[in-house]
């Protein structure tokens, strides 16, 4: 099969549709159909679809090179409304794997494009999208204190915000201080993964524990509203502690500036965080920008690849098999 020949519908569901219908447009026989919450793509070989039909009913399609180009970018999940994730491609496996089960004869000629496809969708992604990080507080707050952390780690706070930044705190001593042990205890019973993981202390609600926290401490995130009065003791106790290495993240302080802990050297406020999460914002947006080039010009490979003769499956090619297909994305 020709890459001119590959056709593929794709119907987006209507604004605050709750799902999408594709009324009297029932998709051919051959047609390996994939159907999400917000779109159903159908690709077949051009002779299949009634485009005039296709296009009444609402359907954005593509032809050759630009259905292929489309494909790639659904299967990276460059088309979904969370650009890079990756629901999409388990999708895609899913229909895919159900259509050849059920019509092997048409799936025997869109097989070598989907082949094409799932191992160009695999390179893509390892190269620009997987690993683009998440923007949480959590995993923003895990990368300003330098990743993974060594040694002792100081919880303070039990709030909302203290348990989206526990999950991302994988010392194996980790102890947490609240004025209220109690909440600091269900705050981990309801994140059993995180309590069940190395060894956490909930500390007594006392000044002298928290001091004493402090001074044996690598790295310590506050998760609590600035305090001039425990704040000084706080940095006191950080100055006085034997450890040297490690930081200060507090998350309840936009600046540091005018404040106790200006003098405190690497200390992070929000402003920090904030700052990181557009930076971050920034390379991610160019990774996927480079990702949506990267498609177009695979796509344009494929086209001419196919002009030469030199169409998926051809002995010259060495495509992978469907073992490839298997494995993509584990």
């Amino acid at each position: 099969m020709s890459l001119a020949e590959l056709k593929v519908l794709n119907y987006r569901a209507p604004a605050g549709a709750g799902e999408i219908v594709v009324a009297g447009n029932a998709a051919p026989a051959e047609a390996c159909v994939i159907r999400t919450c917000l779109r159903e793509v159908q690709i077949a070989t051009h002779a299949s679809f009634e485009a005039a039909k296709a296009a009444a009913n609402g359907a954005e399609i593509y032809g050759g090179a630009e259905a292929y180009g489309f494909l790639l970018r659904l299967a990276c999940g460059l088309d979904s409304e969370i650009a890079g994730e990756t629901e999409i491609l388990g999708q895609i496996k899913s229909a895919w794997r159900e259509f050849e089960t059920q019509n092997s004869l048409a799936s025997r000629r869109l097989r070598p494009w989907m082949q094409r496809l799932l191992q160009e969708t695999k390179e893509i992604r390892s190269q620009y999208i997987v690993g683009l990080g998440s923007a949480t507080y959590g995993s923003l707050a895990r990368r300003l204190l330098g990743g993974r952390p060594t040694g002792t780690t100081l919880l303070i706070g039990a709030g909302q915000l203290a348990a989206t930044v526990l999950p991302y705190l994988e010392s194996h001593d980790l102890r947490v201080y609240n004025r209220s042990p109690a909440r600091a205890l269900q705050m981990l019973a309801a994140q059993r993964e995180r309590a069940d993981a190395g060894h956490v202390t909930v500390l007594e609600p006392t000044l002298a524990a928290e001091m004493d926290a402090w001074g044996e401490a690598r790295d310590v995130i506050l998760c609590v509203p600035a305090d001039a009065t425990r704040d000084a003791a706080r940095v006191a106790a950080w100055r006085a502690r034997s450890v040297h290495a490690g930081r200060v993240l507090h998350l309840g302080l936009r600046s540091a500036t005018g404040s106790v802990w200006e003098s405190v050297s690497g200390i992070a406020t929000l402003d920090d965080l904030f700052g990181l999460r557009d930076t971050q914002a920034e390379q991610r947006e160019a990774l996927l920008a480079r990702a949506r080039r990267v498609c177009a010009e695979k796509a344009q490979l494929a086209e001419l690849d196919d002009a030469a003769g030199s169409r998926p499956g051809a002995s010259n090619h060495g495509w992978e098999d469907l073992a490839a297909f298997q494995a993509l994305g584990s």
